[in-house]
């Protein structure tokens, strides 16, 4: 299954702002103000535009110092809010329905407003943001991928049990866990979910299953793919990760496909975000840039 949606490329920049703005009122009351979807541009197209894709019970504010740092260099950006994240109530039950078909229309509307935003798009993500962004790589005919820390598997679960453990999670009753059971609510960032639930999860994984298999049969349609992940990352498996990078490589060649692995990181899943004291965004942010080619 490769969870594939027809693309409907925005025509032009008006159009694009158009979609984006209708994206955008998706953002009622009950969205944080800060979660809600972001668009940074510059009146007019540009020769790139750059769609950033957040994290699993993340939202665009995990973007918001990276955002800033591509338009200073001219880009068009747009940071689109997934389904059922980013709520102002921070203990939501919403989370549990979402699926990855509405994961991959959502990421794929987005890189639809993109294309009238720029001669040439680009995509990044993390984790969750990060299976799509390889989604878009396997999938859409793009300039350029960025996936950060994919979730192909999950800790350091080999592969076919990673998938074993997605399909009891969603034949399961839905329960919801604390990311750090000794701050429970207190967890930051305050524009994230505290907790996450076991059916979401799963499905993020079903969207990484559809990447993983598409890699070993046809060609990616991404022009240029970069793999960016922490060697010390305790949330995904990097060799499954570096295992799709090399079925990429394998089928484009070393120009097109690289695989970045960042050594002097603390153990720590979200490298992006601000508010986490362990993501060294210092050292991390140059590496996204180069690896976006800007």
């Amino acid at each position: 299954m490769t969870l594939q949606v027809p693309g409907s490329p925005a025509s032009s920049y008006a159009q694009a702002i158009e979609r984006a703005r209708a994206f955008m009122a998706r953002d009622d009351a009950s969205v944080m103000r800060r979660a809600r979807t972001a668009l940074h541009v510059h009146g007019e197209r540009r020769p790139l535009a750059v769609v950033l894709l957040h994290g699993y019970t993340n939202s665009p504010a995990q973007y918001a110092t990276f955002a800033p740092l591509l338009v200073q260099r001219g880009i068009n950006v747009f940071v689109p809010r997934m389904p059922e994240h980013g709520y102002a109530d921070r203990m939501t039950k919403a989370l549990a329905h979402l699926t990855a078909e509405m994961l991959v229309a959502s990421a794929s509307q987005a890189l639809d407003i993109a294309c009238g935003l720029g001669r040439e798009v680009a995509v990044l993500g993390i984790s969750m943001g990060g299976t799509l962004a390889a989604h878009a790589a396997q999938f859409r005919s793009i300039a350029r991928a960025v996936p950060v820390a994919p979730e192909f598997a999950l800790l350091k679960l080999p592969h076919p049990l990673s998938r074993l453990a997605a399909g009891a999670l969603r034949a399961l009753p839905n329960f919801f866990l604390w990311w750090d059971p000794r701050v429970g609510e207190r967890q930051t960032p305050a524009t994230a979910y505290p907790r996450f639930s076991s059916r979401a999860l799963a499905q993020t994984l079903r969207v990484g299953d559809a990447v993983y298999g598409a890699a070993r049969r046809e060609d990616p349609l991404a022009g240029r793919i970069v793999t960016v992940v922490n060697r010390a990352d305790p949330a995904v498996n990097n060799k499954t990760t570096k295992s799709v990078s090399d079925e990429w490589a394998g089928r484009c060649g070393g120009e097109r496909v690289r695989y970045v692995e960042l050594s002097d990181l603390p153990t720590n899943h979200d490298i992006i975000d601000p508010e986490n004291a362990l993501a060294r965004t210092d050292m991390v942010y140059p590496k996204l840039l180069e690896a976006l080619g800007v």
